[in-house]
């Protein structure tokens, strides 16, 4: 009884991918017995490094911001909305254009701003509503100063010739604990939006 053996193997490489190829012959006596291997592997290459988008570092935070008011001392809000523009359409049927209906800007209208803050010591966003009640138009500019979370500047809105056309006091329950609350809400002539 005699018993034969031979194996061989082959790897090779080439760009990005990589094969191994093995074979072996296993004879007894007269009978033999072949068998063979091959594997091939892809190798990936490491992703090409981008560059991100600058605006995605200067994602806004509601939350770091800041209000000035000519004239007031205490302008810490709790809340601000109604930063916002509106334009007016004008649908325009031009003849012999059957498929669609032209709409072209006519006028923008700014949207009121809401400011709200707890009541605190002194009345001056009282007061200034009242002088323009009793026919004094007291207008103001007011800034909303965005922060990033650095501390630094990322964006100001400068509000033109702003006046309040609404206040509404505080609502007192005597079961109640919350922080008393007061809103003011101003008109303005628009504003400016100024980076940095």
């Amino acid at each position: 009884m005699s018993i034969k053996m031979a194996t061989s193997a082959h790897y090779s490489r080439a760009g990005a991918g990589a094969s191994f190829s093995a074979s072996a012959t296993v004879g007894v006596g007269g009978v033999s017995a072949s068998a063979s291997l091959s594997v091939r592997a892809q190798v990936k290459q490491p992703p090409v490094p981008t560059t991100p988008q600058k605006a995605a570092y200067n994602i806004l935070s509601n939350h770091r911001y800041h209000v000035a008011i000519d004239g007031l001392e205490h302008a810490a809000f709790n809340e601000v909305s109604g930063l916002q523009i509106e334009t007016e359409t004008m649908d325009f049927i031009e003849g012999g254009v059957n498929d669609r209906v032209l709409r072209l800007p006519v006028r923008s209208k700014m949207g009121n701003i809401t400011l709200k803050r707890g009541v605190v010591s002194g009345q001056q966003l009282l007061e200034w509503y009242l002088s323009v009640v009793g026919g004094y138009l007291d207008v103001r500019n007011v800034t909303i100063i965005v922060y990033q979370p650095n501390g630094s500047v990322l964006v100001r809105f400068e509000l033109l010739q702003a006046y309040p056309v609404k206040w509404s006091g505080p609502q007192f329950a005597g079961s109640g604990d919350a922080v008393a609350v007061e809103t003011l809400e101003l008109a303005h002539a628009g504003f400016l939006q100024i980076s940095r």
